[in-house]
This record gives structure tokens, sequence and C-alpha cells, in this order.
């Protein structure tokens, strides 16, 4: 008994190669997105200036799909700078480095997708440096 084989052209064999390709690389984009949204992120925004100081924020995010009860926020006041107030947040001073966390009013924390903005106050002119929420780096808007 014989049977019929087609014989797939040139043309369709680099078609499939491609489908291939572009089901494996969307794959690999889903694994580095879900990699990337499973934690808390923090975003630093200048709001405001004046010549001898500004206002600024943090806008915290939990991208963790989880509900989060407790965060950490980190950063640096560069030499001579001085944080004048913070709001959303307690926050805590050793030197030049700044530890922000939760409210203590605030028992529910960060709902999966919720954000928190910190706002603040500094005496000086230069931005915070050596950013970390939950010890990931945070970014700049």
């Amino acid at each position: 008994m014989r049977t019929h084989r087609r014989k797939v052209s040139g043309r369709n064999k680099a078609i499939g190669a491609l489908v291939a390709a572009a089901v494996a690389g969307g794959g690999a984009l889903l694994f580095t997105s879900t990699a990337q949204a499973a934690s808390v992120g923090a975003a630093y925004t200048k709001t405001s200036e004046w010549s001898t100081g500004y206002t600024a924020q943090y806008v915290v995010t939990n991208n963790s799909g989880q509900p989060k009860a407790d965060w950490t926020l980190e950063f640096d006041l560069p030499s001579g700078a001085k944080l004048g107030s913070l709001w959303n947040a307690e926050s805590k001073t050793d030197g030049q480095h700044v530890t922000v966390t939760p409210p203590k009013w605030d028992t529910d924390g960060l709902r999966a997708g919720e954000s928190v903005t910190v706002g603040f106050v500094v005496n000086g002119t230069a931005d915070p440096t050596g950013c970390l929420v939950d010890d990931a780096a945070c970014s700049t808007d």
C-alpha cells in the first residue's frame, strides 16, 4: 500500500519557522513580564522646587497580584540635605538615609494593583539617590 505524501515548499517551511519563533518569543516575553510584575515597585518624581528645596514623591505600587501588608522604601539624601516632612507613611532618618514604611493606621496594606503616594519636602536641591523598595531598585518618572 502506498501513501501519498505532499512535499512542503521552502516558502511554507520559512513561514512555519517564523510562526514557531513568534510563539516561543511571545512565551518568553510573557514569562519576563510575569517575573517583573511579581513585586512592589516605586517611581520617583520631583513635584515642585524653589531655590532652597523641593517637594517630591515616590509612588509605591503593588504589582505582585497579592495583598502586601508590609513594604519598605529606602533612599539617601545628598550631603547637607534634610528631610523637612513626609506624608502618607512612617519614616526614620539615620544620617542621610531615610527608611519609609506603611503608616501604622493602614492595617490593610497595599491590595494587588494598588498604589500609595509618599510625598515629602527636602531642604536642599539635589535629588535622593540609592532608592530601593523591598530591596529592588526604584524607577524615575
